[in-house]
């Protein structure tokens, strides 16, 4: 296997190296070839025991690194099991990965219905969270979690069509399976508030991203953290190559996506705050300039107007997940 400048086990050599004992597999757009330039290689190595994923640069070339162990691998979730159905090993000494790339494209089917299901749920527990903040009053906490929602429900859209979710392609992903279902497409649209796409809000969106990365890293030590300087970097080389190529609606989605994944997990280390209560209360880490930096901030007529069609679309998707469009 090839990839950028040469083949993927010379660019990979310093992981190959401080992993000697493990097998190791390049996964999601690489392995797909549906990687762009700035693409970095997503990487999963096969370890003893169970470590967070981390971001690292090696040379010229950016690598995303998820470790599991070998039960993981062999018995995955079923998310993981569509990414490993198309995963290219660059050293399987114990032919673990490659069992468990058989076993993965053989149950494809029935690990993408459970990833789609457990999406789906997410989707509908998001929108519930909105339609709580909207009945509180609290507009920027029923805009985060409308845009969250609307990116779990488009992932359990393309997993209902066996396609892996890609976050700097899911425009074009949801484009090119939504013929016949346009409702679908208008629906995430509308809920992640795609209407903000421009090159500067682009631009707006990912310095508010630097700095939330920033906020996540926190205390954490350099490369122990998921938030890691060389992930900045990787989500502003995706986000400026997306602009040069004047993808601004991919751009924002991507960037968008990124917001939602990492306001979730500053809640989640927060579980007694919410969005408003870091941007205004007294436990403030963000502040409202950071928050409108981020796109944050719409008016309470899109959002309500954004939570119906989702929701419509949640329930016509769990109705028909797996039959005709």
């Amino acid at each position: 296997m090839k990839g950028k400048t040469g083949p993927v086990a010379d660019h990979l050599r310093p992981i190959l190296d401080a992993y000697l004992d493990s097998a190791v597999a390049v996964v999601g757009c690489a392995s797909r070839g549906m990687q762009r330039y700035s693409c970095e290689f997503d990487v999963l190595v096969v370890t003893g025991d169970t470590r967070p994923a981390t971001s690292l640069k090696l040379g010229d070339v950016f690598v995303d690194v998820a470790f599991a162990t070998e039960d993981e691998v062999l018995r995955p979730r079923p998310e993981r099991a569509l990414s490993l159905a198309s995963a290219k090993p660059v050293r399987d000494t114990s032919l673990t990965l490659s069992t468990a790339i058989a076993t993965s494209s053989a149950t494809l089917s029935a690990s993408a219905e459970a990833a789609s299901t457990a999406r789906l749920g997410s989707a509908l527990k998001g929108l519930g969270r909105a339609e709580d903040a909207l009945a509180k009053g609290s507009l920027i906490d029923a805009d985060f979690w409308l845009m969250a929602s609307s990116y779990e429900f488009a992932g359990a859209f393309l997993l209902s069509k066996e396609a892996v979710p890609s976050p700097s392609h899911l425009l074009s992903q949801l484009r090119s399976f939504s013929r016949g279902a346009a409702k679908s497409f208008e629906a995430v649209a509308a809920g992640a508030g795609l209407e903000a796409a421009s090159r500067a809000g682009c631009g707006a969106r990912l310095e508010g991203l630097t700095v939330l990365h920033d906020i996540l890293r926190g205390g954490a030590p350099q490369g122990e953290s998921e938030w890691s300087a060389a992930r900045t970097e990787i989500l502003s080389a995706k986000a400026r190559e997306l602009v040069v190529r004047m993808e601004l609606a991919e751009c924002y989605s991507f960037l968008g996506e990124e917001l939602a994944e990492g306001v979730t997990a500053l809640l989640r280390a927060r579980p007694r705050e919410t969005l408003s209560s870091l941007t205004t209360g007294d436990g403030k880490l963000l502040g409202e300039r950071l928050t409108r930096q981020l796109g944050l901030a719409r008016e309470e007529a899109p959002v309500r107007l954004g939570v119906a069609v989702l929701k419509e679309q949640v329930a016509a998707l769990s109705k028909k997940r797996w039959g005709p469009e």
